[in-house]
């Protein structure tokens, strides 16, 4: 449908509904809220209309790819979240009786497979590395080929979230 209509036709229809999404969750008519929303909308729908990629969505769904990865390494980072659940109230019953918990940078060669050479792939792999409570993505240097993860109990799982074991 939105395929049809033109360019400004698209934009209109972003905008209002942006701007329908923040009346329900403002749940006001304070004139500043709705002045403000107005212009958020206008943002987004600009936004949107700028990094909207042509073809079809089966053609955007390849470039990220992640069916790719594969159902075990898409899983690794939701099972940790349990494993890391448990270390972080381990140190937390640590810092709580006055032992002090240290946080550590590591760092690791990052070099992708095919379906994580994209923009939209690195940002799959920051994104869902920092899916564990303990670990947190700092960035990937592309130059250096080196992935940079925090963790505030070191352990000594994989640091690529994505990648093979």
């Amino acid at each position: 449908m939105a395929q049809h209509l033109p360019s400004a036709g698209r934009w209109f229809l972003r905008w209002a509904l942006l701007m329908a999404l923040w009346l329900a969750l403002t749940d006001t008519r304070n004139e500043q809220d709705v002045v403000a929303g107005l212009v958020a909308a206008a943002i987004g729908a600009t936004a949107a209309g700028l990094v909207l990629r042509p073809g079809s969505p089966n053609t955007v769904a390849k470039s990220v790819a992640l069916v790719a990865i594969g159902p075990r390494r898409l899983l690794r980072p939701l099972l940790r979240l349990v494993v890391d659940t448990a270390l972080l109230t381990g140190a937390l019953g640590r810092a709580l009786s006055g032992r002090r918990v240290r946080g550590s940078f590591r760092a690791v060669r990052y070099r992708p497979d095919a379906p994580r050479r994209s923009a939209a792939g690195r940002v799959a792999t920051e994104i869902w590395g920092s899916i564990p409570p303990n670990r947190y993505v700092v960035g990937i240097d592309e130059e250096a080929g080196v992935l940079l993860v925090h963790e505030l109990v070191r352990t000594d799982e994989p640091l690529d979230p994505l990648g093979e074991t």
